[in-house]
């Protein structure tokens, strides 16, 4: 990988696990992951995806496990959406983010039930919401930023 890339997804990683200090319940790495998985060769988001799964699952605090069905979850959606849509149309990241939300929602659900833990339900609701919302405005910008790197394929 290039150093652009690598500067690109070191300051992406640390700057998702900075925002997801400041919106607890909100994954801002997902965006990262898709855009990986639709612009770089298939090393770069099966790194990125077990980097971030093990930072996902090491802080958090649901039992070992949720990240996992969590990032599954979004790949099977990417591929399986792939197929229906251009995975770089914004109609196609829209409903990821929707599906992610309602993901959210019915993971952390089922995972808190499991450990007989609990949330508000509208906590639970307002970071379902927020994850559907953030996810295509992120991917967008993400993804602006992504091709104007020095050696991108797309940059002017």
């Amino acid at each position: 990988m290039k150093p652009a890339r690598v500067v690109f997804w070191t300051f992406f990683t640390l700057a998702g696990l900075w925002l997801e200090s400041l919106f607890p319940g909100v994954d801002f790495l997902a965006p990262g992951l898709i855009l990986a998985m639709q612009e770089e060769k298939w090393t770069v988001p099966v790194w990125l995806g077990l980097i971030w799964l093990f930072l996902q699952e090491g802080t958090g605090s649901l039992a070992f496990g949720s990240g996992i069905l969590w990032y599954g979850t979004l790949a099977g959606l990417y591929f399986l959406g792939h197929w229906l849509f251009e995975a770089r149309n914004f109609l196609f990241v829209f409903i990821l983010g929707v599906s992610l939300g309602a993901m959210h929602f019915l993971l952390i659900a089922v995972m808190l039930l499991l450990q007989d833990r609990s949330v508000p339900l509208e906590r639970l609701l307002t970071e379902s919401a927020w994850q559907a919302l953030i996810f295509p405005v992120e991917w967008g910008l993400v993804y602006l930023i992504h091709h104007h790197l020095p050696d991108s394929a797309h940059a002017a």
